[in-house]
């Protein structure tokens, strides 16, 4: 079992304090009834369940997002293809998080 060690936390890669609050955030201007539709209905919730799940998916083998904070091998000789040159803040922004919005929106 290899070791770990954090490679940083969402927030030293997005300027965002969580997945929950990089959601709130991008939302954070759309209409408030919406907003409160969303909430009622929860939508966020699922939001940041499966922005979460895309990002630890797009992130190489060994490398995970545990809470607020990223972990994967301590240690080069366990690190598997992509950590060596691993950019978080890349691997996050690729991700498609307004088709994600899009699937939960109440409103489509």
């Amino acid at each position: 079992m290899a070791t770990t060690t954090s490679y940083g936390s969402f927030y030293n890669h997005t300027n965002a304090l969580n997945v929950g609050s990089y959601i709130a955030d991008a939302c954070s201007s759309a209409d408030s009834d919406w907003l409160e539709r969303m909430e009622a209905a929860g939508a966020f919730d699922r939001i940041e369940s499966d922005f979460s799940n895309a990002i630890n998916d797009a992130l190489p083998g060994g490398v995970a997002l545990s809470g607020d904070e990223f972990i994967g091998p301590a240690y080069e000789e366990d690190y598997e293809d992509g950590v060596a040159d691993l950019d978080i803040s890349k691997v996050v922004k690729a991700i498609d998080f307004w088709s994600i919005v899009q699937k939960h929106d109440v409103d489509i």
